[in-house]
């Protein structure tokens, strides 16, 4: 793969950029679907979407329907397609080559480089045959932007959960998730994330802010059924010696999983809170309302994270600080809290300027590091206003990213509208650009339906093993593809396809 796709010939470094083919169902002539990782190592989905290792993957399901050829590809900068090892040391003119354009031109030149041995390659290039893309999160940003950017390379796309929009402010992500909670658990949420930030921004009593910082901690270590033993060797010096922010991101962790797992994570948890560890009838109110004291409800909160037994998602250090990079440079998503906001459960300590000095430290490159990140590298190909042709958007209702797509509801936003009306070959954009093809899940969070389980089992339905591989329900899997499907059979046809290349 080129290094630099715009270098107009003058630098001709490469690097080997990886990618799996599964030709089970390919017939000569059939489509190309491509299923995009992301920001992500590619090679752990390659059992779950290419080889469909316990469930069904919507990529395969499309190859065997259309006799095509499945893909799954690598993103540059992650995984094992590094053009330059990431860490700590990679350069200012090493990170300069991870950006949107230059990924999304790697799969332009793969399309029309392709070369599969044994089949015939002339087939599989976009002038001859169908690319349609798959992909969900940022993957699904991907494929809109190409359909919008690249049509000719790629013909038809499957965004589920793209947040197309790229903003640095993200309050929204975790307004969100409060209107997902019960009100008696968003009340109380809202009323200890408060009490918190009031502590430890305003109160001049160091003990009172230590033993709060101590108390934050020990829930954070502490186990189910009042087991501290993880706790022991905690003081109150250890706790002086923690940041604010830290500390009071600790009322977070009951969000870790929320992305993928809202309708599953948060209910124990809310349910937990709200009976004090189940023993008492819970308050339409919430506990702090009821009982007229914040400091009940601190406490009970405490206890439910104490409760909480989620096993920590392992990390990816390479794809840490490859995505790092991208919404520093060029994505923002700031997740903030808002101390304007009266029903925040984030805390106010996670601001706009302690993100940006977090990039600032992390790359210190000012001269090419933007001193905010340049969202219009993203946006220029229309945000929440685009509206390409030949694309099924889909969404979670409370997916949190959902604030950045196309069916966002945030006060901003266009405020456009999802319809399930196949757009005809003919007629391929509506005649209202507030209107869009695609679905909104009920109840549904983050990409739940490029990948169904056919028969739950501990390791791939509990909400702590790791995002894709474990979506929650079957529903939005069936009626996605179903509807996908219906778009395809119009937009496949010969003439429409050769009408669009013409």
């Amino acid at each position: 793969m080129p290094l630099d796709h715009f270098s107009n010939g003058s630098d001709a470094r490469s690097f080997k950029n990886r990618y799996w083919i599964n030709q089970t169902y390919y017939q000569p002539g059939g489509p190309v679907f491509l299923f995009d990782s992301g920001e992500q190592n590619a090679e752990p989905l390659l059992p779950y979407y290419l080889q469909e290792y316990h469930g069904l993957s919507a990529v395969m399901r499309l190859a065997k329907r259309y006799k095509g050829l499945a893909i799954l590809w690598e993103h540059r900068f992650y995984g094992d397609s590094l053009p330059f090892p990431v860490s700590n040391n990679t350069t200012a003119d090493q990170w300069r080559f991870l950006t949107t354009d230059q990924a999304l031109e790697d799969v332009v030149f793969f399309a029309n480089s392709i070369s599969v041995q044994g089949l015939d390659d002339s087939l599989l290039k976009p002038d001859a045959t169908p690319w349609v893309w798959v992909g969900g999160s940022y993957p699904g940003v991907r494929g809109a932007l190409l359909r919008q950017r690249n049509p000719s390379t790629i013909y038809a796309a499957w965004v589920s959960s793209a947040p197309v929009q790229a903003q640095v402010d993200m309050a929204s992500y975790y307004e969100a998730a409060e209107r997902s909670l019960p009100r008696n658990c968003s009340n109380d949420w809202v009323a200890v994330t408060r009490l918190v930030d009031d502590t430890l921004m305003t109160s001049t009593n160091e003990t009172a802010i230590n033993e709060m910082k101590f108390a934050l901690l020990k829930a954070r270590l502490s186990g189910p059924g009042g087991n501290t033993t993880g706790a022991d060797g905690l003081t109150l010096q250890q706790a002086a010696q923690t940041s604010d922010v830290d500390a009071a991101s600790i009322l977070m962790d009951p969000l870790d999983f929320y992305q993928y797992y809202g309708p599953l994570s948060l209910p124990p948890f809310c349910e937990n809170l709200e009976t004090r560890n189940f023993t008492s009838q819970p308050s339409e109110s919430g506990i702090a309302a009821a009982s007229g004291d914040v400091q009940v409800a601190f406490n009970a909160f405490l206890v439910a994270i104490s409760e909480l037994d989620y096993d920590a998602i392992s990390n990816d250090p390479v794809a840490d600080q490859s995505w790092m990079w991208q919404y520093c440079s060029e994505y923002g998503f700031y997740q903030r809290g808002d101390p304007e906001n009266p029903r925040s459960i984030e805390t106010a300590f996670l601001s706009l300027s302690l993100f940006q000095a977090q990039c600032n430290e992390t790359f210190p490159f000012p001269g090419l590091l933007p001193a905010s990140p340049n969202v219009q590298h993203v946006n220029k190909y229309g945000g929440w206003n685009m509206n390409p042709t030949n694309v099924f958007w889909t969404n979670g209702e409370f997916d949190p990213w959902r604030t950045m797509g196309l069916a966002s509801i945030e006060a901003n936003s266009p405020h456009r509208t999802p319809t399930s009306a196949v757009p005809p070959c003919k007629e391929n954009v509506f005649s209202s650009s507030q209107n869009f093809f695609g679905l909104t899940h009920t109840g549904m969070v983050h990409v739940s339906d490029l990948r169904v389980l056919l028969t739950p089992d501990a390791n791939h339905s509990n909400f702590k093993t790791v995002g894709f591989y474990s979506p929650v329900a079957q529903e939005p899997f069936y009626s996605g593809l179903g509807l996908f499907e219906l778009a395809l059979d119009e937009w496949l046809e010969e003439g429409c396809f050769q009408r669009k290349h013409s």
